[in-house]
């Protein structure tokens, strides 16, 4: 796996959600959306961070470096997604 299972589980199913599930059963249904509490702004600030850093090319280089051992790089998505991130467009 190329994501660490820890990490993978935190962001998918143990960090508080920013944005109301979104799925067919809950189209009609009067659902709450996000809390307004101390963790979800926690989730908030943890979501900016990571979006900031991704904006860094110090990240995105370390992150093309990652990538290029990952069996995907045989995948011509991959080698689009290496070359945006190089800086060739994104």
């Amino acid at each position: 796996m190329s994501l660490d299972d820890g990490v993978w589980c935190y962001l998918g199913n143990d960090q508080v959600k920013l944005t109301r599930t979104f799925r067919p059963r809950h189209w009609l249904a009067d659902t709450p959306g996000p809390q307004r509490d101390e963790r979800t702004r926690q989730a908030l600030a943890e979501a900016f961070a990571l979006v900031d850093l991704g904006r860094s090319m110090r990240t995105r280089r370390a992150l093309v470096r990652a990538m290029t051992g990952e069996p995907s790089l045989a995948e011509s998505w991959s080698r689009t997604l290496i070359g945006q991130l190089s800086g060739g467009s994104g």
